[in-house]
């Protein structure tokens, strides 16, 4: 696996495999060092000592810090039940991240992204052998990539990892609830954050609102939207949403009903073009 130098040795003890050569038979494959690309963003807090795990993407820092794990969500069995998965999220980062040291990187704006609705800190999180917080979930299939459009740094490096957890069916990709849906699906899943792929059949401009269309019946059938002022960020990163006409993507939001589902785009990040 080469995800452009994204995994390398091992997340876990790396005398424990020496000391019991039948521990990764009886465990299964040992994680590798899933590591993250931070580049475009600050290193705000470049040491902090992990002091609490709240939650599957949530922890405590110094004693006093809460800071979500950016760019990554963990599914809720339902809305009044977070369930099985948050559990395991949350039991994940208690073995890797508790009681660490940790390097926090959030958005080179100040002033946008860095924080939530909660009074959270958002951050990409970096433990202090390099290992990536978000990298490590997604590789155990207990998360999935959601962006926004004030934090969709580390976008492709997530959707490789994640692609690698669904190739080995870990976690949520082991369960049929959480699957990639194909674009006649999408209806069942209306006022849910999911995940569709699929072949464009059209693309039309209406209303100052470009229409990606999945299949000739556009009012019935699943349909993505992009509004006008959010085509200029497509623009700018090279992307030709007119020339999607015939190629497969992926695209990923809330699906609600407007003649038919549909998912709104509000950053670039959401669709990947796969091929």
């Amino acid at each position: 696996m080469a995800f452009f130098g994204a995994f390398s040795a091992c997340a876990q003890d790396e005398n424990a495999q020496e000391q019991n050569p039948k521990a990764e038979k009886q465990q299964g494959p040992m994680m590798p060092m899933v590591r993250g690309d931070f580049r475009s963003m600050a290193l705000t807090h470049p040491k902090a000592k992990v002091t609490d795990v709240i939650d599957g993407v949530t922890i405590e820092v110094d004693g006093k810090k809460k800071v979500r794990l950016s760019g990554i969500w963990v599914p809720w069995d339902s809305p009044n039940e977070p369930g099985d998965n948050v559990k395991k999220a949350q039991t994940l980062l208690k073995k890797f991240a508790m009681g660490r040291m940790v390097r926090l990187y959030q958005t080179k704006k100040e002033s946008e992204g860095r924080t939530n609705r909660l009074g959270q800190m958002l951050a990409q999180i970096e433990r202090d052998d390099g290992l990536w917080l978000q990298g490590a979930l997604l590789y155990s299939g207990l998360a999935t990539v959601m962006t926004s459009p004030s934090n969709p740094e580390n976008a492709k490096r997530m959707y490789a990892v994640e692609a690698e957890a669904r190739k080995l069916k870990a976690g949520l990709w082991d369960d049929a609830r959480w699957s990639v849906l194909d674009p006649g699906k999408a209806q069942d899943f209306v006022n849910e954050y999911r995940i569709v792929e699929g072949k464009v059949f059209s693309t039309a401009m209406k209303n100052n609102t470009f229409y990606i269309n999945f299949s000739r019946d556009w009012k019935t059938d699943f349909t993505v939207s992009v509004t006008s002022d959010k085509r200029l960020a497509f623009s700018k990163q090279g992307v030709n949403l007119m020339g999607l006409n015939g190629k497969n993507i992926r695209v990923r939001g809330w699906v609600r009903n407007y003649n038919g589902p549909l998912i709104e785009i509000t950053h670039p990040e959401q669709i990947e073009v796969l091929d």
